[in-house]
């Protein structure tokens, strides 16, 4: 409560609309009612600090960029194995997978077994052509061969025996020519008798591998 500034001393004692007390009520309002209300200046009751709301803090948002788009975005990629190569592998290993030996592997045995025991044949004292002891080396090199082979491979035991013999015939059988007269005939004369003499070791090789070969075939669509 106060006297109202700006103007002479009027003795008189000016209090606010709502003061209390003895001294309030012998003072006089210094405002209507009607006056607080038209003032924008002057508001009734309590002053009530109003604060400004708590808003949450703010984050940058980071956008990826084009290139991280597609490591994020995109799904991985999967790769499956080629088919092909994979039933290509499979196939090799089949393949070596078989039993038996190669065909190679019944040339090498055939042939090199019967050459050796042609020499040593060869070699013995008095021989003038190749004997039973070739012959005899050809019918078990033989025997193993079609027993070992593999079934794609049987025809190879049938038709390398009477090979083998001959080759044994031109290598081993150079040992048995006689000294002197025309190299050519006696070669060839070399050549026909040693196959002669030993047709029955050459055919009996053939036939016995060709016998195996038949067994073992007709064991195998049986058991299919």
């Amino acid at each position: 409560m106060a006297e109202s500034e700006g103007s002479e001393p009027t003795g008189r004692l000016f209090r606010s609309l709502r003061a209390e007390g003895d001294a309030a009520d012998a003072a006089v309002p210094a405002l209507t009612l009607d006056q607080a209300v038209g003032l924008r200046t002057v508001s009734l009751g309590t002053a009530v600090a109003v604060l400004p709301p708590v808003l949450p803090p703010v984050v940058p948002t980071v956008e990826p960029s084009p290139a991280e788009d597609v490591f994020v975005d995109d799904e991985p990629a999967v790769v499956a194995p080629a088919p092909d190569e994979t039933a290509a592998t499979t196939g090799r290993r089949g393949a070596h997978a078989a039993p038996g030996i190669r065909a190679s592997g019944v040339w090498a045995v055939v042939i090199g077994v019967t050459v050796v025991f042609a020499f040593a044949d060869a070699l013995a004292v008095g021989r003038t052509s190749l004997g039973w002891l070739t012959g005899l080396a050809l019918l078990c090199a033989s025997v193993y061969g079609a027993i070992m082979v593999r079934r794609d491979d049987y025809i190879i035991a049938v038709i390398a025996p009477p090979i083998a013999f001959f080759i044994a015939t031109i290598t081993a059988g150079q040992l048995t020519l006689p000294a002197g007269g025309d190299l050519l005939v006696s070669e060839a004369l070399m050549i026909v008798t040693t196959l002669g003499n030993d047709a029955a070791w050459i055919f009996g090789s053939t036939l016995v591998a060709l016998a195996i070969v038949l067994f073992r075939r007709a064991c195998a669509k049986s058991e299919s």
